[in-house]
């Protein structure tokens, strides 16, 4: 009976005084948390956050291409490695009631690349069941890379020679259901290729002879039919956020001067684009391929050759990095919205090139990672910087496109490098 009474007696006399203790313990650090909320400053945004925010809030993006009576300043648009290019470009989609499109640009860097270009197009006709493209380009591209032919080309064999080359394209085609494309094309080339200018670099001419890379001592005019299918049902081409884009295209090339490079090449592609969290986060997904058959007594001329390494495939190796004959690529980002008007992406690629098709696997690929900036105008991709790295280093690219491309070549003015 003595032990309960005497706990029972201590509490009656301290539990007053420690529940007074607990009290105040309480109201002190309720009282420090005051004095600290009182005294915390806001965030200081950094400088690129200022700039970006400034950049969203006074609209200059859609300044910049919004335009006046169809003329405006078009950036970027030639080939890896041209440095910066911009240049008048007029583009009317209101003529014919709205049925007909007409684009017009002439670009140039400031290291002294040029392209010209004129695209007459009435995508919708016979009822919204046709389609015609028109398209013809000349381009002077001082200062190509070339490492030699094939994956094992070294690094320290580069060397860079001219590109000059004007084509001519005719597109006509078939909508029988929505989103499905069908056409046929038929185009003509002109190729002229003579020493490089970037005098950091040997002439490619000096060091590769033509058994090793043919066409480098002469060059052919081509007339090229060919054909495609595509089934584009993207939310958006410009900045997809859901959907998919898919394409198969051949094309032959008749030498018509030199009969010596007579050659057919099939171009496939898969993009698909899966959203999550509405649209906000994307994964956007590519394979391609190139592949291309000679006749048995032809040869494919290095200058036309399926190329990896650059801004849209490789990210991490240098622009023009390997040729040969055939190549196979897969690309992989995970885009996030940082705010309106800008998304963020990492990245990885992996391809290669390779002589002949039964090396076409996924052994052996080259591959980069990466991280890279997505500004959108009125939900299209107007700018994205991606910063890409690879056992060779790493490489940043400043482009004014989507990172994929849109479709066929020769279709609406899509191109290929070559």
């Amino acid at each position: 009976m003595l032990r309960t009474t005497i706990p029972f007696a201590a509490f009656l006399l301290f539990g007053p005084l420690l529940a007074a203790q607990v009290d105040s313990r309480a109201a002190e650090i309720e009282a420090a948390r005051t004095r600290k909320a009182q005294a915390l400053q806001p965030d200081t945004p950094t400088k690129l956050e200022r700039n970006l925010v400034y950049i969203k809030d006074k609209k200059i993006l859609e300044r910049i291409t919004s335009g006046v009576a169809g003329f405006r300043l078009k950036l970027g648009g030639l080939v890896n490695g041209s440095g910066f290019a911009l240049g008048p470009e007029y583009l009317r989609r209101d003529l014919g009631g709205g049925r007909v499109v007409v684009r017009s640009a002439a670009q140039g860097s400031f290291k002294g690349y040029q392209k010209y270009d004129f695209q007459f197009s009435v995508p919708d006709f016979a009822r919204n069941r046709a389609f015609l493209d028109l398209y013809a380009v000349h381009r002077n591209y001082p200062g190509i890379n070339y490492y030699g032919p094939g994956p094992d080309s070294g690094k320290g064999s580069r060397s860079n020679f001219r590109l000059e080359d004007t084509e001519y394209t005719g597109t006509v085609g078939l909508k029988p259901f929505s989103r499905l494309h069908l056409g046929v094309s038929l185009g003509y080339l002109q190729v002229n290729v003579g020493p490089g200018t970037d005098s950091r670099y040997i002439s490619a001419e000096k060091i590769f002879t033509p058994a090793v890379t043919p066409g480098i001592d002469q060059q052919t005019d081509f007339l090229r039919p060919g054909g495609f299918i595509q089934f584009d049902y993207r939310d958006n081409p410009g900045g997809p956020r859901s959907g998919g884009n898919y394409f198969a295209q051949y094309n032959h090339y008749y030498d018509q001067t030199l009969a010596l490079h007579d050659f057919g090449r099939l171009d496939l592609e898969v993009q698909q684009y899966i959203p999550f969290f509405n649209k906000r986060r994307v994964i956007a997904l590519r394979a391609k391929s190139a592949l291309t058959f000679e006749k048995h007594d032809q040869q494919m001329p290095f200058y036309l050759q399926p190329v990896l390494g650059g801004s849209d495939d490789l990210r991490g190796f240098r622009p023009f990095r390997f040729y040969d004959d055939n190549l196979i690529v897969v690309n992989a980002e995970y885009r996030w919205e940082v705010f309106s008007g800008l998304d963020m992406a990492l990245f990885g690629d992996a391809g290669k090139v390779f002589a002949r098709q039964a090396q076409w696997n996924f052994r052996d690929l080259e591959g980069s990672v990466g991280v890279g900036l997505r500004f959108n105008v009125r939900n299209n991709v107007f700018l994205r910087l991606d910063v890409g790295f690879s056992h060779e280093g790493f490489q940043v690219w400043v482009k004014f496109n989507p990172i994929f491309g849109g479709g066929p070549t020769g279709f609406a003015g899509t191109q290929s490098i070559f």
